[in-house]
């Protein structure tokens, strides 16, 4: 998540909270905060201080859920920035995603790659979802496999970063085929 996206989240989630509370002091009586509340519309009905008491507690756990979501939410990265003694050495995460779309073509087996790589800053950790399109009608579930291990190897000689998942998402190349075919060619 960005900055500016978990400060937006944690605005509303204090304007909820203080929202939730506002609810509870305008209907029940509260001793200091209802003082605080304009004049409310406080009553001894039962049904409403329990339906009151059930809503604000939906709501203050959804509000916190919401601000525990933006603190324990993994930081992602457009690159990854390597100190030694020499230097910095900064790669991004475009780079990697070509490096990885040449390493697989090279292969012969599949055409069509397209290499998507999320980095986590914190923990250099990387996922990688690759979309792929088989020509020669092999196992696809081989092919998966093989696949997931070019990846793997790849990260680990390009960055020395560990891949926590890779998903490979698959078409027949007779699939695509047929889809060309149905279309007019225009010259």
């Amino acid at each position: 998540m960005s900055r500016i996206t978990k400060l937006l989240i944690m605005i509303v989630s204090i304007l909820g909270m203080v929202q939730t509370i506002w609810l509870l002091g305008a209907v029940m009586p509260i001793d200091y905060l209802s003082k605080a509340v304009l004049v409310t519309i406080q009553t001894p009905e039962s049904w409403i201080l329990i339906s009151v008491i059930t809503i604000s507690t939906i709501l203050g756990i959804g509000w916190i859920m919401a601000m525990l979501l933006i603190v324990l939410a993994p930081k992602k990265a457009d690159q990854l920035d390597f100190y030694s003694s020499h230097g910095k050495l900064t790669i991004s995460k475009r780079a990697v995603e070509k490096s990885l779309q040449e390493a697989v073509m090279a292969g012969g087996l599949v055409t069509d790659v397209d290499a998507h790589v999320h980095l986590q800053r914190k923990n250099r950790v990387s996922k990688v979802k690759l979309s792929v399109v088989e020509k020669n009608n092999q196992d696809l579930v081989e092919l998966g496999e093989r696949l997931q291990a070019i990846v793997v190897n790849e990260m680990k000689n390009l960055m020395d970063v560990p891949v926590k998942k890779v998903k490979v998402k698959m078409k027949p190349y007779s699939e695509i085929a047929n889809k060309q075919r149905g279309k007019p060619r225009v010259v």
